[in-house]
């Protein structure tokens, strides 16, 4: 039985630079609780503000999740892992060992041995690596984003179910099959209909790889909204005509936007 507290806390709904300048959507990752864990995936600008903003404990937080090495994805891990704890240290200055970081390389080059050195575990992790966090499977999934930067999707394996985080990602060959056996997809949708990116996802061109996910997803969540979705630059709020749109043309039973602070109960995306 999928456990009713297991909740999805989205700190922000917008990627890229333009929301990381405006905040017009907030760009503070993710929260993802599950069997009484709290996990923090790709706590980018504002992550700390959002946490209180949304009326989260970030002292809750022991699992931190940063998927590549783009400044709107770890940006606030340092100030998230010290956030994470209410004691640093005891009396004699030995710091007091918290939480685990799974990442990649190249991002652990930007943060400081001082807060690396708070954590119980370090994993380096790419694409393809499987590893086991009391008792749930985690395994990267690929992504094909940045050439100059390594990166990885994330899916957890539960009992009960399977829930996967995109990333950003363009669609490759096989992507559908990595999402197989997915019951709920939390998709990094940049733009709106047709207006394709060589980075980044766009509505149509991702449709026809969602239908031939196998068996049908359960729920989509899409989020990390670009300056062409919705923006102070944008002509509207692209959003609501992208969910119609993926309602309409995919065979996904929940399919709902992502907004800043919006909180999800697993047991609702499984119905």
């Amino acid at each position: 039985m999928v456990n009713k507290v297991d909740e999805l806390v989205f700190l922000g709904s917008g990627g890229g630079r333009h929301h990381i300048r405006t905040q017009f959507r907030a760009t503070g990752g993710i929260i993802y609780k599950f069997n009484d864990i709290q996990s923090h995936i790709d706590p980018g600008p504002g992550a700390t503000v959002r946490v209180n903003q949304f009326n989260e404990d970030p002292v809750k937080t022991e699992l931190f999740i940063v998927t590549h090495g783009h400044v709107d994805h770890y940006s606030d891990l340092s100030a998230i892992i010290e956030s994470s704890r209410e004691i640093l240290h005891d009396r004699n200055y030995i710091y007091y060992k918290k939480g685990t970081l799974i990442t990649t390389s190249e991002v652990l080059q930007y943060i400081s041995e001082y807060h690396l050195n708070m954590l119980e575990e370090i994993v380096k992790f790419k694409a393809g690596d499987s590893f086991n966090y009391k008792n749930v499977n985690i395994f990267g999934t690929k992504t094909v984003h940045s050439p100059k930067n390594e990166g990885f999707g994330v899916r957890f394996n539960l009992k009960d179910y399977s829930i996967a985080f995109s990333s950003d990602t363009r669609v490759y060959e096989g992507f559908s099959e990595e999402f197989s056996g997915a019951d709920i997809l939390v998709l990094n949708l940049l733009r709106p209909d047709s207006i394709t990116c060589k980075r980044h996802l766009c509505t149509d061109e991702v449709i026809p790889y969602l239908n031939k996910i196998d068996p049908p997803l359960s729920g989509l969540i899409i989020t990390h909204f670009g300056t062409y979705m919705d923006s102070v630059k944008s002509t509207k709020n692209y959003v609501p005509s992208q969910v119609k749109k993926l309602q309409e043309n995919t065979n996904i039973k929940n399919i709902i936007a992502a907004e800043d602070g919006l909180k999800l109960k697993i047991t609702e995306l499984l119905k």
